[in-house]
């Protein structure tokens, strides 16, 4: 039989999990609207600056197009990021493999 103090306990450990859910998604969205400001600013003609390629990329997994992956698998992450700076992110990615290629081959030579 599970006791009061149990289910307490056990109750008090799924909010707090949902609080850090929450607290993660929340940084999230801001990032998204810092992304969003910086998008508006490629509109409107203005040039982006190192530290607004390094902000918007930090919604990355990796915090780089670097460590992204295939346009096939959708992510709204990269979708987002590409969209606010103006990348084709299909062809950066086409780009990407090329030099991984080449690497890969000068380290057998």
């Amino acid at each position: 039989m599970t006791s009061l103090e149990e289910v307490i306990e056990e109750y008090r450990q799924v909010v707090e999990e949902k609080i850090v859910e929450a607290e993660a998604a929340k940084k999230k969205l801001d990032l998204l609207i810092e992304i969003q400001k910086i998008k508006g600013k490629r509109l409107r003609g203005e040039n982006l600056t190192e530290d607004d390629v390094y902000q918007a990329m930090k919604l990355l997994c990796w915090s780089s197009f670097a460590g992204c992956c295939s346009p096939a698998k959708g992510c709204p992450w990269n979708a987002a990021v590409s969209d606010a700076l103006g990348v084709v992110y299909e062809e950066l990615y086409e780009e990407k493999r090329k030099v991984a290629g080449k690497y890969l081959t000068l380290a057998r030579s």
